[in-house]
């Protein structure tokens, strides 16, 4: 049998470091799972999944005993093994970068097309 409070503080301590890392916001973990979405890797979301199902069970006293230890040790470990290699500001790069080079190829793109129709035109 496992500890309610103890799991509790697992599961709040993972829910930080999903809005810290990935920045997900939502009033629960598996609101703030589910808003994670595709920025976790399969076996990471799938590992936060079984630990929405397992916090069901230890909500309710007579499933408490149905929840092996292992089995959430396991899932934190895989859930947390990915959050910890995230950096945010890293991420926060990256999208703005992102962002930055959608921009520029826009500007190119419409660049080349005012020269071809200026070209079509005979005006240049």
């Amino acid at each position: 049998m496992i500890d309610q409070k103890a799991f509790q503080t697992d599961i709040d301590a993972a829910s930080e470091k999903l809005r810290a890392r990935i920045g997900v916001r939502g009033r629960s973990f598996a609101q703030r799972l589910r808003r994670a979405g595709r920025a976790l890797p399969g076996p990471a979301r799938q590992a936060g999944w079984r630990l929405v199902e397992l916090q069901a069970m230890v909500a309710h006293p007579g499933m408490r005993r149905l929840v092996r230890a292992p089995d959430v040790d396991a899932a934190l470990a895989e859930l947390n093994m990915h959050l910890d290699k995230v950096n945010a500001g890293e991420r926060r790069k990256d999208r703005l970068l992102g962002l930055a080079g959608g921009v520029v190829g826009n500007l190119l793109i419409l660049a080349l097309l005012v020269i071809v129709v200026l070209r079509w035109r005979g005006l240049v």
